[in-house]
């Protein structure tokens, strides 16, 4: 029964974790269409969004893998 309880906390910490990353990645959706405007706003509709959002991908891409770098687990050397 305990392991019952403590798989429930541990999947309710899940839920709330990401329900709090959602609300934050929706600000800065906002905050980042703010900064991108002039980009999109000069351009004809659909195209300035389509430009937007190739340089959102490619930031995100970039970032991703530098983070993916940062974070991944240290490799032993072999000697």
């Amino acid at each position: 029964m305990k392991s019952v309880l403590e798989e429930i906390k541990k999947q309710s910490l899940t839920l709330m974790t990401a329900a709090f990353a959602f609300v934050a990645a929706l600000v800065w959706k906002d905050a980042i269409s703010a900064w991108l405007k002039p980009l999109y706003e000069s351009a004809e509709g659909a195209m300035g969004l389509t430009i937007a959002a190739l340089v959102v991908t490619v930031v995100v891409v970039v970032v991703t893998i530098i983070l993916a770098k940062l974070f991944a687990p240290k490799e032993e050397k072999e000697a």
